[in-house]
């Protein structure tokens, strides 16, 4: 018998060495890898050489922040999908550092890969591009077609390619979206809807079949800051009027008739690019430029830039940079494009503990979201000022609603003009389906202890006295809101409502009406922020804290992955749904707005 079963047994020790020897080759190869990249950062020290280009080439859409979670980027590269690479920060501190760099000669601005920002990230740039070119040094920008983001930025060079088969599309500024109620009345599903402000708009797309006149009146007015601001960036930056750019965008599909269709020829005529070329052309533009041959170009990248010209400094002072990017949410949800709040109060916890750390300010860029979420991390807020550490915020695209309601425990809070802040309201929503299963013939029986064991139930008509109920919730969520508004910023009561009514304000309108302390960005936030905490210039070191993410198990990572993934599905930019608003946002708003999770939140498409 044992005969017999010796051929197993050798097989099994030959099975039991190779995993042996797989798993010590593993672990050898992990640890040679580990060696040579703990040697390559220890020895290799990037250098800019002289009369170099600083190459730019931003590879996604602009944004803020960026997750501190490895296994999210895993996730992402498992699923295929390219990290984005467009950081509002990092390219703003490359291009004014390579302009007072005498090593650097020009700016090479890459836009193939670049797919758009917001009008305050653009402008952000814009401005730091305009700084460079103040210094004397050339801008050559190329990209195969500009999008009306993509020229904001290209309109700042001194020199702009376009091949000829390319086009400049500027179209100009809307917001629309698609509206479900009638989609929703047919099939028999009322969504219940609570709110206190007039302007308050986010629940619309599930409860109207069209644009409110209140909310046409609220985006109109910061629809035409954003296209003045963008209208005066690409005219200052071409050397053109403003109206000459309305003039295109309004008249386009007219101008490109009289054109038989040749747009880049029509580009040129009208002064929005300097040169009709290919890549080619570009690129040996560039290299006479820098009277170096086409091969042998000197080009540095930014990130290769950044490493080699970041300062090092002693000091044991800091100013921690924290972010707020996204819709704010309670607990730890892992879902994409969210702020959890507990994450994020372990994070404002953390700093306020730290010695080292003597000023916090806070990059918002949040549309609102939770009552309660908000009112959460506000209370972090108060209990780091407590500790004798001025808090200030700085805002990007949105600080709106959540976002303002948190943004008010600061000691001072800055905006862009651009900026679409304030949206001091609160709604609720509650999807009743008792009509969709009368349709279906399903029905819904059961019995309870008490008349109200049932009343939220989504399943069973919700009773009138339950609908004022909640109503009453939202009004005074609405008034401490209101409240808190008007003791922050010390204004009168009545000032802070009749301001609020759940309208959003450009960051230029909030600063006159006192909502805002004061119009600037990062910069200026972060000298207030040292001169409330004392710190003088060369005193202290800046600390850029990444975007704080809950701690999920493997099952709820695959979850967000498969999440992410049906989102980027049905509104990626292949999606014949690309850049339609409420869809991505209603999914949320549908699985965190319930009467028991009080919404202040702005539907607004940032880009």
């Amino acid at each position: 018998m044992r005969i017999l079963l010796l051929p197993f047994i050798w097989l099994g020790r030959a099975m039991h060495w190779l995993r042996i020897g797989i798993l010590n080759l593993l672990t050898l190869v992990i640890l040679l890898f580990l060696v040579v990249f703990i040697a390559y950062k220890s020895f290799y020290h990037p250098v800019v050489p002289n009369g170099a280009a600083l190459l730019i080439a931003p590879r996604g859409a602009l944004f803020y922040s960026q997750s501190e979670s490895w296994q999210s980027r895993v996730l992402n590269h498992l699923a295929g999908q390219k990290a984005a690479d467009a950081s509002v920060r990092q390219m703003v501190h490359g291009i004014d550092r390579a302009s007072t760099d005498p090593r650097i000669h020009l700016l090479e601005l890459n836009l193939s890969d670049f797919s758009g920002g917001s009008i305050t990230q653009l402008d952000t740039i814009a401005r730091a591009l305009r700084r460079f070119r103040a210094q004397g040094k050339p801008i050559y920008v190329y990209a195969p077609n500009y999008s009306q983001d993509a020229y904001l930025l290209a309109a700042q060079a001194n020199h702009i390619y376009l091949p000829k088969l390319g086009a400049v599309l500027i179209t100009g500024f809307s917001t629309r979206g698609l509206y479900f109620k009638g989609l929703l009345d047919k099939l028999g599903i009322t969504v219940y809807s609570f709110r206190q402000g007039q302007y308050k708009s986010a629940m619309e797309p599930l409860t109207l079949t069209h644009m409110s006149k209140p909310a046409r009146v609220e985006n109109a007015a910061w629809l035409k800051v954003w296209w003045n601001a963008y209208r005066n960036n690409v005219a200052q930056g071409r050397g053109l009027k403003p109206s000459q750019i309305a003039d295109y965008a309004n008249r386009l599909p007219e101008l490109m008739v009289n054109y038989r269709g040749n747009a880049a020829e029509l580009a040129l005529k009208q002064g929005l690019i300097t040169h009709i070329g290919d890549a080619h052309a570009f690129r040996k533009a560039v290299a006479a430029a820098l009277k170096q041959s086409p091969g042998h170009v000197k080009l540095i990248g930014l990130h290769t830039f950044l490493a080699a010209t970041q300062k090092t400094t002693n000091t044991h002072a800091q100013i921690a940079v924290i972010p707020i990017d996204g819709m704010l949410v309670t607990g730890d949800t892992p879902l994409p494009g969210v702020v959890a709040a507990q994450a994020t109060i372990k994070q404002l916890n953390r700093v306020r503990h730290e010695a080292s750390v003597k000023a916090v300010v806070l990059q918002v860029n949040s549309p609102g979201g939770d009552v309660s979420a908000a009112q959460a991390i506000r209370a972090a807020i108060v209990r780091l000022r407590k500790a004798h550490k001025p808090v200030i915020v700085s805002m990007g695209t949105l600080g709106a609603s959540g976002a303002y309601w948190l943004s008010t425990a600061a000691d001072r809070i800055y905006a862009h003009p651009t900026t679409l802040t304030a949206d001091i309201g609160v709604f609720a929503l509650f999807p009743n389906y008792a009509g969709l299963l009368k349709k279906l013939g399903v029905h819904y029986s059961g019995v309870a202890t008490t008349k109200n064991a049932n009343a939220l139930s989504p399943y069973a008509p919700m009773g009138k006295n339950v609908q004022k109920a909640l109503q009453a919730m939202v009004n005074h969520t609405y008034a401490d809101f209101v409240k808190l508004v008007a003791n922050a910023r010390h204004i009168p009561f009545k000032k802070a409502e009749h301001d609020a009514q759940g309208r959003a304000w450009s960051g230029l309108d909030a600063y006159h009406l006192g909502l805002v302390n004061a119009l600037g960005g990062m910069p200026q936030a972060l000298q207030e922020a040292a001169k409330l905490a004392k710190l003088s210039k060369g005193q202290y070191r800046i600390k850029y804290l990444p975007q704080p993410t809950p701690s999920i198990a493997p099952t709820q990572q695959l979850n967000v992955l498969g999440l992410t993934s049906l989102r980027d599905d049905i509104l990626g930019e292949s999606s014949t749904l690309a850049g339609v608003v409420p869809m991505d946002q209603i999914r949320l708003l549908l699985h965190e707005a319930r009467p028991y999770a009080l919404m202040a939140y702005l539907p607004v498409n940032p880009r």
